[in-house]
């Protein structure tokens, strides 16, 4: 098993993308604080709303990279050009979980619809096998239909829907989808 955290510490994809631009897919190290703390500060006041913690406080993205652990949580970020325009993560499970992650994206707005944010989730797919984790999790808000069928054509399947689980800054509520992609078939087993 060390030999895989090995090799993931090493994880890299490069593809050039439709502009010319460089697109690297690589995972977040320590000297990446500033970059991450950028791409966060850019991130519209909408784009913040659906984080977990509050990822406009210089200082919540500074503990990220500070208290990096890649067993624990295994960030995987977008560099177009020597810029961080992405952040994707897999949140590992412990104990009864540790077969299991949780999956959060974030992209640069001025990089979006540019197929940078589905190639992200396949390297998290192609990681989360490498690892041995059986199955994926997702949540999103059902007010993005473009976000679920995203993951969807990626083979995740929507699994339920929590009904007023998300609230807004603005105290409404709304709906979430939790999306499952089972990487490990157990459906002939009893």
């Amino acid at each position: 098993m060390t030999d895989v955290w090995e090799q993931l510490v090493r994880y890299r994809y490069v593809k050039t993308l439709p502009g010319g631009g460089r697109l690297l897919l690589r995972p977040l190290s320590k000297e990446d604080k500033e970059g991450l703390v950028s791409l966060f500060a850019r991130a519209t006041k909408e784009d913040l709303e659906y984080f977990r913690s509050d990822a406009s406080d210089r200082a919540v993205v500074e503990s990220w990279v500070d208290n990096l652990d890649l067993k624990c949580v295994f960030p995987l970020v977008a560099v177009v050009d020597g810029k961080i325009v992405g952040d994707a993560t897999l949140h590992f499970g412990e104990r009864y979980h540790r077969h299991m992650a949780w999956v959060r994206i974030f992209l640069d707005r001025a990089y979006r619809r540019q197929g940078i944010g589905t190639l992200m989730l396949r390297c998290l797919i192609d990681i989360a096998r490498r690892i041995g984790l059986q199955q994926l999790y997702a949540e999103i808000v059902t007010t993005q239909p473009q976000v679920i069928k995203a993951f969807e054509d990626l083979g995740f399947r929507h699994e339920v829907t929590l009904r007023d689980y998300f609230m807004t800054t603005e105290g409404e509520t709304l709906d979430m989808a939790i999306l499952v992609l089972r990487l490990v078939d157990h459906s002939g087993e009893f």
